[in-house]
């Protein structure tokens, strides 16, 4: 049996701990420990309890209140996490060293897990990374620009860059390991496990990458129950902090369509007061897949994985991305001519007319349906098996050379 230590440092939402769940549970069911270090553990025991995985706090940098410009790169994102604290960064890497002196771990998996990637360098220990790509960008200097609408000039990139990584080898110095070369090596991971498809990649035009497929969030959860009126079925996940929602759900009331919104931890006041007869809200999970089938058009934020789950049945979105991870992928979506999107910073906004233009284009639906035929051989539960053998042969590989 040998020890993986699944890490997740920066980033929010559970979604990072169920999406590698499914691969958890294939290695557990290999003969495996699986361990998670994470960032928040509100929804630990909600996700890990039943298979009975430890569980246990990662060493997160403490947020404060101090305004933070938009990153503009992935050094921007570090410097944002405090990659520029030559003494907090010290103390978060001993932390993560502590625990894998404690843990022991044969794998290291890191889901936008850059100090504990960091910390790592010391140990022999295989790491591979795992998300949708865009905490792994190319290995290029600089990193490229991720709000390419906005003008940033090579100049730019490479100050904060260049902050960015006299820091990081301040620390590497004090810890008696060797710098890195250019800040793209500390991604230097034995797989990275990027899961998504091409089309959605978020650095696409960068890198020809292995792509593992999407990690599809498979809750448990209600069938869909559909307003009885209305005609075309539009499936709504949102997120109550979506600064738009109340306008959306207003528009979508006054719709000839027949919607089911899942809004998690939306209260009964809310429900009550955004509800109609061709409106249903419900804070409880509804089975993905089985809405991805039965409705004619989606709407959520844009994230890799809900993106995927509808697409794969063919069915055409309108993304409301918040984040820029979203909004990457959100454009992402209008460019593969499935779907559109519209920005948060966008004044008044007609929801209504979006979701009527991809509806009333078949070419919305074609493409998307397109999509679905082209990986209509992926498989979520394929993926969870394919990925867990790859970690169990580093694991080996591992072993092999350490006994060599």
């Amino acid at each position: 049996m040998a020890r993986v230590l699944y890490c997740w440092e920066l980033g929010g939402g559970y979604g990072h701990t169920a999406a590698f769940l499914p691969i958890a549970q294939q290695l557990k069911s290999l003969g495996h420990e699986v361990v998670f270090a994470l960032k928040d553990l509100e929804y630990a025991d909600t996700w890990l309890a039943a298979d009975h995985f430890c569980y246990l706090q990662a060493p997160i940098r403490w947020p404060d209140s101090r305004p933070q410009a938009p990153a503009s790169s992935y050094p921007g994102i570090l410097q944002n996490a405090g990659y520029t604290d030559k003494t907090g960064l010290l103390t978060r890497v001993k932390a993560w060293e502590c625990l894998y002196r404690h843990v022991s771990p044969d794998l290291i998996v890191c889901d936008h897990s850059p100090t504990a990637l960091l910390a790592a360098r010391k140990f022999d220990t295989p790491r591979a990374g795992f998300g949708t790509g865009f905490f792994s960008p190319p290995r290029i200097s600089p990193m490229p620009n991720i709000r390419p609408w906005l003008r940033v000039s090579d100049k730019a990139l490479n100050i904060i860059e260049s902050q960015v990584l006299n820091t990081t080898n301040s620390v590497l110095e004090r810890l008696n390991t060797p710098p890195l070369r250019i800040l793209a090596d500390l991604l230097e991971f034995t797989e990275d496990f990027i899961c998504t498809f091409p089309e959605l990649d978020h650095y696409r035009q960068y890198r020809n990458a292995n792509y593992w497929g999407p990690t599809i969030l498979q809750t448990d959860g209600m069938e869909p129950i559909w307003p009885s009126v209305g005609a075309e079925k539009i499936f709504v996940y949102l997120h109550p902090e979506y600064p738009g929602l109340e306008v959306l759900l207003k528009q979508l009331r006054a719709s000839p369509w027949s919607i089911l919104a899942h809004i998690p931890g939306t209260t009964p006041v809310f429900i009550e007061k955004n509800s109609s007869a061709n409106l249903h809200i419900t804070p409880q999970p509804v089975i993905i897949s089985a809405a991805a089938k039965q409705c004619d058009l989606a709407v959520c934020h844009g994230g890799v994985a809900t993106l995927s789950a509808f697409l794969l049945s063919g069915k055409p979105l309108l993304a409301l991305p918040f984040q820029l991870e979203q909004l990457i992928s959100a454009q992402n979506l209008a460019t593969l001519g499935a779907g559109t999107y519209i920005a948060a910073e966008s004044k008044n906004p007609n929801y209504k007319t979006a979701v009527t233009e991809l509806l009333r284009h078949s070419k919305h639906t074609q493409t998307a349906q397109q999509f679905a035929d082209k990986y209509a051989g992926f498989s979520s539960a394929q993926q969870a098996s394919d990925i867990a053998k790859r970690c169990e042969m580093l694991m080996k590989d591992a072993y092999i050379k350490g006994n060599s």
